[in-house]
């Protein structure tokens, strides 16, 4: 029986498991394939030796919502086993090297992991852009980590007004992140594009690396693939080891305003996108001199 790999829980984790995947080649051993959601597959291509989107009964079995690590929230993880197991193609099996628990996903993963840019597939030569994530948690676990719109919109506005000569792009899904008109603010700025919504490829966001000065957003894998591109990025949230040190493999400039005590509701507006406007000037200020 082949072995099959799992990736239907959070995407920052597929971050995780797509590293593991180079690490297995790099040593020469026999990488598995891979079973995923749609718009994951640019991360294991060329890696796994065949990708496969989860059946289509998986979605009214079960609630992607309930998304948690490698696997789902008050799942058992003996049923995700037991539906995956027995709604394989013919020949496969899951992995019993990849551990799905939450004690055990350091032991294979973060210890034995090897990052490489993931490659772009369309080629990119223009203006350069500065890509915001306003990113809207709607699983009940993470909706506490929900920065409010009014923040994303304030903050789109001033960057934009400061960087005239850039696109101030927005990106996500109309599932995962708020949908800012710039006309909610009262202020058309001719170099804003609102792009939520416009596309669920997270290949078009690995394209847009190419051209992008920074990325702004709150705790979510979009910094974290963008700063994974050698993009500098800023980001706001409660956890800044994780996206300092932890999780940020190739050492990309980073800034981070902390959330104390996880009150994401309640931050202050004007300090913090103050530091991001001082990042991303101090970025663009290294990138002229350079």
């Amino acid at each position: 029986m082949k072995e099959m790999f799992l990736d239907i829980g959070e995407l920052g984790w597929s971050l995780y498991l797509s590293a593991h995947m180079k690490w297995l080649k790099k040593e020469g051993q026999d990488i598995p394939s891979i079973m995923t959601l749609p718009s994951r597959e640019c991360l294991y291509e060329g890696l796994a030796p065949s990708i496969h989107l989860v059946p289509d009964s998986f979605y009214k079995k079960f609630d992607l919502r309930q998304q948690n690590c490698f696997v789902l929230y008050k799942v058992p993880i003996k049923n995700l086993k037991a539906y995956f197991n027995s709604n394989m193609p013919k020949g496969y099996r899951l992995s019993e090297e990849q551990r799905l628990e939450w004690n055990d996903w350091t032991h294979v993963f973060r210890d034995e992991q090897l990052f490489e840019p993931y490659p772009s597939k369309v080629r990119l030569d223009r203006t350069k852009e500065i890509l915001v994530f306003p990113r809207w948690r709607v699983a009940v676990h993470f909706r506490k980590r929900n920065l409010p719109a009014d923040f994303y919109g304030d903050l789109i506005n001033r960057i934009c007004a400061e960087n005239k000569d850039c696109v101030v792009r927005a990106m996500g899904t109309l599932s995962g992140a708020y949908n800012i008109p710039m006309s909610r603010q009262g202020v058309a700025w001719g170099n804003y594009r609102n792009w939520v919504g416009k596309t669920s490829s997270l290949q078009a966001v690995i394209d847009k690396c190419q051209i992008a000065i920074c990325t702004v957003g709150g705790t979510s894998v979009l910094p974290k693939l963008a700063m994974l591109q050698g993009v500098p990025s800023f980001v706001i949230g409660h956890e800044p080891k994780r996206f300092e040190m932890w999780e940020n493999w190739r050492g990309t400039k980073v800034g981070f305003h902390k959330v104390e005590g996880k009150r994401y509701h309640k931050i202050d507006f004007e300090r913090c996108i103050v530091e991001v406007l001082s990042f991303i000037k101090e970025v663009r200020n290294e990138t002229t001199s350079n």
